[in-house]
């Protein structure tokens, strides 16, 4: 198998030496140095004119190339996520993991979204979220508590907090 996890790691390596050039259609009239107009137009590009499409069409690594998670080390799971993070990362996407989460842990839920259909994004960032905030279906348990806090939130409703305003506060005296 480790054979075949260098063969892999070499394929991925080279999808991150393609670069895919920008949608013009969306980019021709953009101020590349204006950091706000790039990220609007990234939006714009993902969410009208982009083209859904599989990762593993994307990165050109299709997904039966990746190994099941139950044949592989914790250390080659850990290799190829990190390997598989900066491949998507070369094509503006970025995975939402919690800031502790092991990398053994991350390769399962990327090989999950695989195939799933993303819009690739010449600028910007299109962020891959496994996570839909409800604590029975949670990835991360024991590594993030959004989840927990939220459902704690549904519970017993909002609390007040400093940032509440009473309309005493902003009317004259």
């Amino acid at each position: 198998m480790d054979k075949y996890i260098r063969r892999l790691i070499a394929d991925i390596r080279e999808s991150r030496t393609k670069i895919v050039p920008p949608d013009m259609a969306v980019w021709e009239f953009a101020d590349v140095e204006n950091e706000a107009e790039v990220e609007d137009l990234a939006y714009v590009q993902e969410t009208i004119y982009g083209k859904p499409e599989p990762l593993s069409v994307i990165t050109d690594i299709e997904t039966g190339y990746l190994p099941v998670d139950d044949v592989l080390t914790p250390e080659q799971k850990s290799l190829l996520a990190r390997e598989l993070e900066a491949l998507l990362n070369h094509y503006n996407f970025y995975a939402d993991f919690p800031v502790n989460f092991p990398d053994e842990k991350k390769y399962k839920l990327l090989r999950a979204v695989w195939d799933s259909e993303r819009v690739y994004v010449s600028f910007g960032r299109a962020e891959i979220i496994f996570c839909n905030f409800d604590i029975k279906t949670c990835p991360f348990i024991g590594y993030c508590d959004i989840c927990e806090e939220m459902e704690k939130e549904t519970r017993e409703g909002p609390k007040a907090d400093d940032t509440d305003i009473s309309i005493e506060d902003i009317l004259p005296l």
